[in-house]
């Protein structure tokens, strides 16, 4: 027998024995329900910076991509929206993921804090510029990338920005609005041409009656990684750009957050390698731009502000199949720390919020275009924005039926197997089944 196969073998001896050991998880798991309908909306928003103090592995692209310096600053945004006794916060993080088990040593800090984890969101924008803040771009699998001060950092930053926010809760008003973006110039997707999700999101929050701008939060399915591999400064990317064009046209906290990009959407570079690779800090600008200027468009039409939008909160926890061996390496080595229940489930998470006629859905990973736009479906809001890597990264999650084609030889690799995709677009579905049949009757407070 071959080394390779050998070692193959130990470890799946190895993970065997190790299985009889592990926790069994429940055979049903409720999707939990909390509501508002009553007192005033109240927002408030922060931006801190996290951005690492020392030389750093970078995450994104090949290993051992050691930064050199700053380009632009990075940063945890956070928006936090409360009506009655329902609090609710989302954080964009411009880093390239973060996995549930790094988040939750946070939840003690989140209720110390005045929140309810469960009702907190932390989304990285998959920013490939940024630390490595999963442990993949070490030495995989014999070593983690991640630096214990660029983490603690961080995580610090999350806190604080929720703190922050929570700090400048006002009473506020709220829009939301979709419109489509021409892919030109913006994104496009290597392994299917045309499958992108060219709906731009917007919310806009604002205070009440007409006030100053509390913050605007964007979504759209493209990686930032307009700076490719050869980039050796933290930056932000593209996001970066958009939100600090936001922020000067309207005033208070910019956010991003990265929609379906999985499968792979990347940005529609002028002048760089046809793989998407290899942009100028130019481009990232001009694309950033472009983002921020279709957002501006959509708010100076005719929109119509909710003052006392109604907040309801969806959490369904998940148990999915981990059937990717690289997976078991690297928690067998050490580089990553996550919990396998029996038979090799991996404990994750998907939200639906309400706000007003607006429907927030997140998923935890990479999901692609056409299971995006799926999810928006299925969810139904008016409009519907779907938060990518949000309170996990699972990799890449790809429909089904596809899974095998060839044009995904790379994307299965990150993948926690071929029915990720499809177990979170059905638990979605089950909560937008939920919503629909939900009144504010029979909702929980």
């Amino acid at each position: 027998m071959s080394r390779p196969g050998l070692a193959a073998l130990l470890l799946t001896a190895c993970t065997a024995g190790c299985a009889f050991w592990r926790p069994a998880f429940p055979e049903t798991v409720p999707i939990e329900h909390a509501w508002a309908s009553s007192g005033a909306l109240r927002a408030g928003a922060a931006a801190v910076d996290v951005t690492p103090a020392e030389p750093v592995w970078m995450g994104g692209y090949a290993p051992w991509r050691r930064s050199e310096g700053v380009h632009d600053p990075l940063y945890a945004r956070a928006l936090v929206l409360e009506r009655g006794a329902l609090r609710l916060a989302l954080v964009a993080v411009d880093v390239v993921g973060l996995q549930r088990g790094t988040l939750l040593p946070l939840h003690e800090r989140f209720r110390a804090a005045g929140f309810d984890p469960r009702h907190v969101v932390v989304a990285s924008t998959h920013n490939h510029s940024g630390p490595d803040s999963v442990g993949l771009w070490g030495l995989p699998p014999f070593y983690s990338g991640r630096s214990d001060a660029a983490m603690r950092r961080l995580e610090d930053g999350i806190v604080a920005a929720l703190e922050r926010a929570s700090a400048a809760l006002r009473p506020a008003e709220l829009a939301a609005v979709g419109v489509p973006i021409d892919p030109a110039g913006v994104m496009k997707n290597l392994r299917r041409p045309g499958m992108v999700d060219a709906e731009l999101v917007v919310l806009h929050v604002r205070a009440m009656g007409g006030g100053e701008t509390v913050a605007t939060l964007v979504e759209l399915g493209c990686h930032p990684e307009v700076l490719g591999n050869e980039n050796r400064l933290l930056t932000a990317d593209f996001p970066g750009w958009t939100v600090a064009r936001l922020e000067k046209a309207l005033g208070g906290v910019g956010l991003y957050v990265s929609g379906a990009l999985g499968g792979l959407v990347t940005p529609d570079v002028q002048g760089g390698h046809p793989d998407g690779e290899g942009g100028s800090y130019l481009e990232a600008q001009r694309v950033g731009e472009r983002v921020a200027e279709a957002a501006l468009g959509a708010l100076a039409g005719p929109g119509r502000y909710q003052r006392a939008p109604h907040l309801a909160a969806w959490h369904a926890p998940l148990f999915l199949p981990n059937r990717n061996f690289r997976y078991d390496l690297v928690r067998w080595t050490g580089v990553l720390e996550r919990r396998l229940y029996r038979g090799g489930f991996l404990r994750t998470e998907v939200n639906v919020w309400e706000l007003g006629a607006l429907r927030i859905a997140t998923v935890p990973g990479e999901i692609t275009p056409d299971l995006g736009l799926r999810i928006k479906r299925v969810v139904g809001g008016r409009p519907t924005l779907l938060v990518g890597l949000a309170n996990d990264e699972l990799g890449y999650l790809l429909p089904e039926a596809e899974f095998e084609l060839p044009i995904y030889d790379y994307e299965r690799t990150l993948s926690p197997g071929r029915d990720a995709g499809e177990r979170i677009l059905r638990r979605l579905e089950d909560v937008g089944l939920l919503i629909d049949a939900a009144s504010p009757s029979t909702s929980s407070r």
